[in-house]
């Protein structure tokens, strides 16, 4: 196996001594960069991409409702 195959270090597992010390209560991961806590970096919901297909879809669907409105 090759260095750029391994994720993680051996080093970079909690030693005996952490496991011993924190066991199942570990402390939080706040680092943004790994798998832990978010915090506020989350992306919000309505971004500018979805409100524009927002629009496109209701127009879409407006002029399909007024065809078949017409038609009858």
């Amino acid at each position: 196996m090759r260095d750029e195959d391994v994720w993680f270090n051996e080093n970079e597992y909690p030693d005996d001594e952490d496991i011993a010390e924190f066991g199942d209560d570990a402390p939080v991961d706040y680092d943004p960069l790994t798998i832990g806590y978010l915090g506020d970096a989350r992306p919000r919901f309505w971004t500018a991409g979805r409100i524009a297909l927002l629009i496109v879809v209701l127009f879409l669907l407006f002029a399909l409702l007024l065809s078949l409105v017409r038609l009858s």
